[in-house]
């Protein structure tokens, strides 16, 4: 396609606005033709903070014809405009979750499992996990059997972790319990602390056993906003391991090797080439290129223009980046991880309608 790609957001929160901003940065990508809103409140929202078109339906919306809409809404109205898109044949990309429960993950599924629908699910094209993905899979390191990561939420996390160990629908025994604890105050979504004061915080704990690999994850609350918690990311392999940003393999039985993923980020001291991200160097090897380099985005940021270019690639033909079915999986597991921490005990994970295609 030789025009930007038009979309349509629904919802106007801080989450929408990740999409707005990607589209307003690359013009010769994206054009955003307006705002789908619920009510009011977020109309006035969209048209005096972001200047654009306002429409009151999916019904309107379609009417200008988008490529495809974007979705930043809350998990409970998923279900309900996934089949108002169908009806208008228009391919959606959600932004976040898709339910509470099992039974709403099947029933989404039976609605709409072959509809054109992905999710933007940006954790693993983020640029320092894209890497060590891209090892773990490379086969340098021989077959990854134990992943250990500690950055952000289950659903999240699971995205990251099944790349790590190459995993797709197999169906894990789950463990998972929670603690509590209590930590100084750090950042939030209203921003920055406003006291000193220790606070109580949770952090959930879950082993995924998948039989021949494993795969471990914890979360403290709001440790993405921390200032002092640092994110934690381990792959064991047969021939080596990547721990943080630091890979050791044998290079042959009596040879073992040791080097760094290493950014290369201009702007800094006395480089003038402008506050960007080349990439991601392992030696003198390129193992990640900023698709984006000069702009000047966070690592977010590039994640969410991965997704959103995956999604029109998915249009054009190609595989799609994070099928629907993936997010269903990673939201199941997620769901059977919080049940394992209720009920005390560990659950199977059993099949499901999305792992029979």
């Amino acid at each position: 396609m030789n025009r930007p790609y038009r979309f349509i957001l629904v919802g106007a929160g801080w989450r929408a606005g990740f999409f707005m901003r990607t589209a307003q940065w690359m013009p010769e990508r994206f054009t955003m033709l307006g705002v789908v809103c619920a009510s009011p409140r977020s109309e006035a929202a969209a048209r005096d903070e972001w200047h654009t078109r306002v429409f009151s339906s999916i019904a309107e919306a379609a009417a200008e014809k988008p490529d495809f809409l974007i979705a930043a809404i809350p998990a409970d109205a998923i279900h309900a405009i996934a089949v108002e898109c169908m009806q208008y044949h228009l391919p959606v990309m959600f932004e976040t979750f898709l339910a509470k429960s099992v039974e709403e993950l099947q029933a989404l599924y039976q609605d709409t499992g072959h509809a054109p629908i992905l999710v933007a699910e940006q954790y693993p094209f983020q640029p320092m996990h894209a890497a060590r993905i891209r090892i773990a899979n490379s086969g340098a390191l021989g077959k990854a059997y134990h992943a250990r990561v500690s950055f952000v939420q289950n659903y999240h996390t699971l995205a990251v972790l099944r790349r790590l160990l190459n995993v797709s629908m197999e169906r894990p025994l789950v463990h998972g319990f929670r603690q509590q604890f209590q930590r100084a105050a750090g950042p939030t979504r209203a921003g920055d602390p406003t006291s000193d004061a220790l606070q109580d915080v949770s952090e959930e704990f879950f082993l995924l056993d998948y039989g021949d690999r494993v795969a471990i994850g914890d979360y403290e609350s709001m440790q993405q906003r921390s200032w002092f918690r640092t994110p934690t990311i381990l792959v064991r392999a047969e021939r080596g391991e990547i721990v943080g940003e630091k890979v050791t393999r044998l290079k042959d039985r009596m040879t073992p090797y040791t080097y760094d993923l290493r950014r290369v980020q201009t702007g800094l001291a006395g480089n003038l080439e402008g506050f960007s991200l080349r990439g991601i160097m392992a030696g003198d090897q390129w193992l990640y290129e900023n698709p984006y380099y000069p702009m000047r985005l966070a690592d977010d940021e590039i994640a969410v223009a991965c997704c959103m270019d995956g999604m029109a690639a998915f249009l054009a033909g190609e595989k799609p980046f994070y099928a629907l079915r993936e997010a269903l999986q990673d939201q199941y597991i997620s769901l059977l991880i919080q049940q394992s921490i209720q009920e005390g005990r560990p659950i199977q994970a059993e099949k499901q309608p999305w792992q029979s295609d």
